[in-house]
């Protein structure tokens, strides 16, 4: 992959992360990064103060720091600054982070040597993880913490990340694979931690997941319409065009088309039920609404990957060192917040319709989905665990961003809170999934107790799929391992890939 600072694509990261190339530099930008450099050693050598050059940091940023300490200066700023806690991120978080903050400083906007950025690739390019602490960032000038942790282990210190989850020094395997150490000159370890690379691979992470998470959900609301005797009527086009909102309209068209060729459906047409519950008719409305947000972050977390969050930055046209705000994460952590709240709905809704799949007079199945309720208790409690989830979610969609808290000794006293944001979004992720695998395995439940129909190709394709791992319960039995395997197969991407198949099939 040639990385220019400006041409990072989320399908091109995405891919990146799934089957991994060697990174190279576009030209152009190694230019850029010179000129940048340039800068700098034109502001010290006139002798200018110039912010996290040759002064202190956050609240001491009136100290001057004299010309022979500059350089302690920026391996000081590593070692203080990596005070993170907590566990480790994956070897595929860490490899995301790494990925923005190469692409970031090739923009040419933060006064950092060529060499340091060729060290950062050397890094990715032999596969190396630095160990991360995942608490401890507020998203204040940057990912601070995180982000040294990265950083520290260009200069011998610091720890990497096996592969079977153990942390070993940084020196020891530099010295194994025989990779420089860096010298940090001015300038270059702010340059290195500042920044919002952390908060925005979270983000992307989490936006891959939610890509699949809304073919699941479509499929998944699809086939319980179609057992739970739905009508398809509230899917029509011509009812999503007449709200005239862009996601309702595609949300309406592909449950709509999941249900074409359904038993169960062209069964409804001569029935008397002319209208369902909300969490069946009302899935355009909240799916799309959800959509909408998902392209709304899709175009804010590209820009993001190919912006400069540094502090100050650099300007070559104008030999200026300039401190701003572009450390602030607000946008990735808005973006985040919203998708938590939607998803959080979204899965509200699932949840109802696992309710409705309890109760006779809204499911016309046996309660609790069992012949013999009663005796069996059947899904009763699977129910209530996706209550609970639902209820959690309520809380983690709290909006981190609005709950700003003040550091450095009220220097920075406006936060982003965009980190914390991330985490919560991937708990409520992890959580709708849950909710999800739950529906399905009541779908699935729900086709056995009344195969008179056949399924559209779509739930059919979903529940042969269930049936693999997860059988037909005719008396009680621990539930747990069945929704853990249907939870399995959505993160996997599994559910999400029968609809898109689906999908494609039929267009």
């Amino acid at each position: 992959m040639i990385l220019d600072g400006n041409s990072l694509s989320l399908p091109g990261i995405f891919e990146e992360l799934k089957s991994p190339t060697k990174l190279s530099l576009a030209s152009e930008s190694t230019r850029l990064v010179r000129k940048s450099r340039d800068v700098v050693d034109n502001m010290l050598a006139g002798g200018k103060t110039v912010y996290g050059v040759n002064t202190g940091f956050g609240k001491l940023a009136n100290q001057r720091i004299s010309s022979e300490n500059l350089r302690q200066l920026q391996i000081n700023l590593l070692r203080s600054h990596a005070a993170g806690t907590g566990g480790y991120f994956s070897h595929k978080t860490v490899r995301l982070i790494l990925l923005l903050k190469i692409n970031s400083l090739l923009r040419g906007y933060s006064g950092i040597r060529l060499e340091v950025i060729e060290a950062l690739i050397n890094l990715y390019n032999s596969n190396l993880t630095p160990a991360i602490r995942e608490r401890g960032s507020v998203g204040a000038s940057g990912d601070l913490a995180p982000l040294a942790d990265l950083a520290l282990p260009l200069i011998g210190e610091g720890q990497f990340l096996m592969d079977d989850g153990s942390v070993k020094p940084a020196s020891e395997i530099l010295e194994q694979l025989k990779l420089p150490i860096v010298e940090l000159k001015e300038k270059e370890g702010l340059s290195l931690i500042n920044g919002t690379q952390v908060s925005t691979a979270l983000a992307i992470e989490s936006l891959e997941n939610i890509r699949d998470l809304f073919f699941t959900i479509s499929g998944t609301g699809a086939f319980s319409t179609e057992v739970m005797l739905g009508t398809d009527a509230a899917f029509m086009k011509e009812i999503q065009e007449a709200r005239n909102q862009t996601g309702q309209i595609y949300a309406g068209e592909i449950l709509y088309a999941l249900m074409a060729h359904s038993g169960y459906r062209d069964a409804h047409l001569d029935c008397d039920r002319v209208q369902d519950f909300y969490s069946l008719r009302c899935m355009p409305q909240v799916h799309g609404s959800w959509y909408d947000l998902i392209v709304y972050a899709e175009r804010i977390l590209t820009q993001e990957a190919n912006s400069t969050t540094d502090n100050p930055v650099t300007l070559i046209n104008e030999n200026m060192i300039v401190s701003g705000g572009n450390f602030h994460a607000a946008p990735i952590g808005h973006t985040m917040d919203y998708l938590a709240i939607a998803l959080s709905d979204v899965a509200a809704m699932s949840e109802r319709r696992i309710a409705a799949f309890q109760e006779t007079s809204q499911s016309n199945l046996p309660m609790f989905l069992m012949k013999e309720a009663g005796l069996n208790s059947g899904f009763m409690i699977a129910h209530v665990t996706a209550a609970a989830l639902a209820s959690e979610n309520k809380s983690l969609s709290h909006p981190a961003s609005v709950d700003s808290i003040p550091t450095s000794a009220n220097q920075e006293d406006h936060v982003s809170m965009a980190p914390i944001a991330g985490h919560q979004l991937r708990q409520v992720i992890a959580n709708a999934s849950r909710i999800f695998a739950i529906e399905l395995m009541c779908a699935a439940q729900a086709r056995d107790l009344n195969p008179q129909y056949h399924l559209a190709p779509s739930s059919e394709a979903i529940y042969q799929r269930i049936r693999q791992e997860v059988p037909y319960l005719e008396v009680d039995g621990p539930l747990s391992a069945h929704i853990e395997s249907i939870y399995e197969m959505i993160s996997s991407g599994d559910m999400a890939k029968i609809v898109r198949h689906q999908l494609e099939a039929q267009s």
